[in-house]
């Protein structure tokens, strides 16, 4: 127990095969997003920019995802939809095989992206009641730590299947990620916790006893009673979160410049060799896996807002390096490239466990799943608006996103600072068992 708590790790004595259903659901992912554009244009001969509609169209179609999400996880339970979340990309992925149509692929990737919405938010939840008492950050931090590494190496395993097979090795990679969901999906529905006993009922349902804001006398899933006590009305009638999504949408916008704007600007707005953006985002991915349990330890002492204030901080230094590369000296700008990358990913290791340690400490028990939902909804959002934001802001000056960047962590600090005075300090910073 010394070395993983020196790790940063969490005790996973009874729930490895949650552990286990993450990794092999990483490694399935990690086969098909590095192609997720490409497939479908070389695999299906549609054209780019059809792909490219079909992909936005989706993701609109999906926004619901989240909010409905999150009432369903309030009213039957998150290991269920997780589950389900699973089972939908199990049918999507099995049914692109077969199909080549457009308007039937719109439906496919709508359904996909609805499973992808559906889970994360379950994911977090089933975690929330799992994990021990203090450590919820941990397993963040250990579930997203896995979720890269096992994304990296289905990658390697992607293109490897890719050059090797060309068309055939586009299908298996499609094949073996409907398979990893499948497997994925059997582990969680199967799996029975044995660790800690729990109150009665279903002990992978239960959450641990802690300190937090009232919630109401324990009821079966789904009772009527339960759902009339609270909703999305009373979610949004709670003001501080309300601030917190505002953070969430920057930090998002801030997340998703690493996959959206920064090889676009590295090698078309600054002129730099295209095998830059590959070895930034090596060393991002490297960083993710052998840091994010030590660092989510090493701050978990520390109020949340505060931390992620340092992150926003953090994250505005690193956009100012990105602006500041030059575009005429390869060498000079790769190494100012690096030292942002290398600033950029302690922010995000920072803020990711820390966001969703502060939402669920937020949130009652009986609201846990529509405080998840409204989260995931923020970055549905940001997937929808970021790549149209940051290219057209890219398109009038090579700094302009990332000054528009910094100006948007300014005012998620000023937030946070906000919430620094108005939260309660169990909301702020769960007591850590010793």
């Amino acid at each position: 127990m010394a070395v993983t708590d020196t790790l940063g790790l969490p005790n996973t004595k009874g729930r490895r095969p949650l552990i286990i259903a993450q990794v092999v659901d990483a490694l399935g992912t990690g086969l098909f997003l590095p192609f997720a554009v490409v497939y479908f244009h070389a695999a299906k001969g549609i054209p780019l920019t059809t792909v490219g509609l079909m992909l936005s169209t989706g993701a609109l179609l999906s926004l619901p995802a989240g909010p409905l999400g999150g009432r369903l996880i309030d009213r039957f339970g998150p290991r269920g939809v997780l589950v389900a979340s699973n089972l939908i990309r199990v049918l999507t992925f099995t049914a692109y095989v077969f199909t080549d149509t457009p308007w039937q692929l719109v439906l496919l990737v709508t359904a996909t992206l609805w499973g992808d919405s559906l889970f994360r938010p379950a994911v977090f939840a089933l975690v929330a009641q799992v994990a021990d008492d203090g450590h919820r950050a941990r397993w963040y931090a250990m579930d997203r730590s896995l979720r890269n590494a096992g994304i990296g190496a289905g990658g390697l395993v992607g293109s490897t299947l890719v050059g090797w097979g060309g068309t055939s090795g586009y299908t298996a990679v499609v094949a073996l990620n409907a398979v990893s969901f499948l497997l994925a999906a059997g582990l969680v529905a199967t799996w029975r916790r044995t660790a800690a006993p729990r109150p009665a009922g279903d002990g992978a349902d239960q959450a641990p006893a802690q300190a937090q804001a009232p919630a109401p006398a324990p009821a079966p899933a789904g009772d009527a009673a339960q759902e009339r006590r609270g909703g999305y009305r009373e979610v949004l009638a709670d003001r501080a979160f309300l601030g917190v999504l505002v953070t969430v949408g920057v930090f998002a916008l801030c997340d998703l410049a690493l996959t959206l704007l920064l090889s676009a600007y590295v090698i078309e707005a600054r002129g730099l060799p295209a095998w830059q953006p590959g070895m930034l985002f090596a060393i991002n991915t490297v960083m993710v896996v052998l840091a994010q349990t030590a660092l989510a330890k090493a701050v978990e002492r520390y109020r949340r807002p505060a931390v992620l204030q340092v992150a926003a901080v953090l994250w505005m230094v690193s956009f100012g390096l990105f602006a500041a590369v030059p575009g005429d000296h390869t060498g000079l700008a790769f190494g100012g490239l690096v030292l942002g990358m290398v600033v950029f990913t302690v922010a995000e290791l920072l803020q990711a466990p820390t966001s969703s340690a502060l939402i669920v400490g937020m949130a009652a028990e009986h609201l846990r799943g529509r405080y998840l939902g409204s989260e995931e909804l923020m970055w549905s959002l940001a997937r929808v608006l970021a790549p149209t934001v940051f290219t057209w802001l890219l398109a009038r000056g090579a700094g302009l996103p990332w000054l528009a960047l910094c100006l948007c962590c300014l005012a998620a600090i000023v937030v946070l600072r906000r919430l620094h005075r108005v939260l309660p300090a169990h909301v702020q910073r769960e007591t850590v068992d010793a």
